[in-house]
């Protein structure tokens, strides 16, 4: 509507972007208790990696098991690699390299959640991916992400940038009960299917 003369905004819609079938047509993958989480996209600056390395770090200080995913490839990766050998995380962090639409799928079926802590973004299809898999997301409140993933509805929303929420969120994921998180994922696959 901001370049649009007022007499025209019965003319505009928003047309949103489709989901590849193939996430949602493969049988579904239950629900799993394993302590993994994943992200997937290109290892830069905007995705947040390493805010999800410092909150690794914080939670195995916790006390708290988990293993992280980093699904990708990309600039950032000898900076995130060195921030995992400082923090001592080697056997909890680990980087895949680029992968392809069916191991996106296996790595999503295999994991409790996928959590992208980004700092930009439009709406990342690997939400809608991961959605349509019926796992709970993690991320951020910027741009299109709040119009599909609802804070505690399909998932948990964070402030960007705000590594102790970030590490208090996966922590609270985590520790849910195997029915509250099958509820999330049930609730997040309905949600983009209805709308993508």
């Amino acid at each position: 509507f901001r370049w649009a003369r007022p007499e025209d905004w019965a003319k505009i819609a928003v047309v949103h972007c489709a989901l590849d079938p193939r996430m949602a047509a493969a049988p579904e993958a239950p629900t799993t208790q394993s302590p993994t989480l994943v992200c997937v996209g290109r290892l830069c600056e905007q995705k947040g990696q390493l805010l999800l390395v410092e909150a690794v770090a914080a939670l195995q200080a916790r006390g708290v098991p988990v293993n992280l995913i980093l699904a990708g490839d990309g600039e950032m990766r000898p900076d995130i690699e060195a921030a995992i050998a400082a923090a001592g995380l080697a056997d909890s962090v680990r980087i895949t390299g680029w992968v392809g639409t069916d191991e996106v799928r296996q790595l999503l079926d295999g994991s409790r959640a996928l959590v992208l802590p980004s700092f930009a973004e439009g709406l990342p299809v690997v939400i809608m991916e991961a959605m349509a898999r019926a796992r709970p997301v993690i991320s951020t409140y910027i741009a299109g992400i709040p119009e599909l993933v609802r804070d505690g509805s399909e998932g948990l929303l964070i402030p960007a940038g705000d590594v102790a929420r970030l590490a208090d969120a996966m922590e609270q994921l985590l520790e849910l009960s195997p029915e509250r998180l099958h509820a999330l994922g049930d609730a997040a696959r309905s949600r983009v299917l209805e709308r993508h």
